[in-house]
């Protein structure tokens, strides 16, 4: 009897060892999946996310291309514009260059030696001041994309580098100040650039007053019409002005 109380005893035991690691292994298996459930959730939540920012890259990156594409196109469109802008004065400046006429040179009237020594001694330093300036406004303008100056004011430095000097007793001013380049095609011995405000008289009684010239020339000119038709042939008004 006691044998076989001992064995149910030890039989009960096992059954008891048995259950115990069954409801461990049970449990662990449990801890396990759960952990793998987190895993995966996880898992699942970072693929969204990686897709989410993959979709934000794309369409930045496709904004992105489009705003250049437009800023392109929007640059393109304007410097056509300036183009056509562009050749359109381009074709106005030749027109009025085609429609007006040449200045043409004035002859000079016959006078024996002695009335040019009388005419030059009346004119003083004159045509020598509107010489000297004539000629110094071209290496202003060389200097300045080919644009002459506004004042005399502007050309005294060259004056002094050319080692030049004026009377100081003359009144002189400039009638030309657009760009030396309009006057490529004229006789620059027939535009006038520079002139003497003041005017006086000739041995024979006509209205004398100094001119100097584009090409670095002086002149001394007679009129009879307060030089009205003499300045309509020679002062070119810059296309500015027309």
């Amino acid at each position: 009897m006691k044998k076989i109380m001992a064995i149910l005893i030890v039989a009960l035991a096992g059954v008891a060892v048995t259950l115990m690691i069954q409801r461990r292994a049970k449990a662990k298996l449990a801890e396990n999946d759960a952990f793998l459930r987190q895993q995966d959730n996880q898992l699942s939540e970072l693929a969204v996310e990686q897709q989410r920012l993959s979709n934000l890259v794309t369409r930045t990156q496709r904004l992105a291309a489009e705003d250049q594409t437009a800023e392109l196109a929007r640059l393109r469109s304007k410097a056509e514009a300036l183009r056509t802008q562009t050749n359109e004065l381009g074709k106005q400046v030749e027109e009025i260059r085609r429609s007006r006429p040449a200045p043409s040179a004035s002859k000079p009237e016959s006078h024996p030696p002695e009335y040019y020594q009388q005419l030059h001694k009346m004119a003083g330093a004159k045509p020598t001041d509107a010489r000297n300036l004539a000629s110094v406004l071209s290496l202003y303008a060389s200097d300045h994309n080919g644009q002459f100056p506004s004042s005399l004011d502007q050309v005294a430095p060259y004056l002094r580098k050319q080692h030049l000097s004026l009377s100081g007793t003359n009144e002189l001013e400039i009638v030309y100040r657009g760009s030396f380049n309009d006057l490529k095609k004229l006789p620059l011995g027939s535009v006038a650039v520079i002139r003497d405000r003041q005017i006086w008289a000739s041995p024979e009684g006509k209205m004398m007053r100094v001119y100097g010239m584009a090409d670095g020339s002086g002149q001394i000119v007679a009129s009879d019409d307060n030089f009205q038709s003499w300045e309509a042939e020679h002062i070119v008004l810059p296309p500015s002005a027309r």
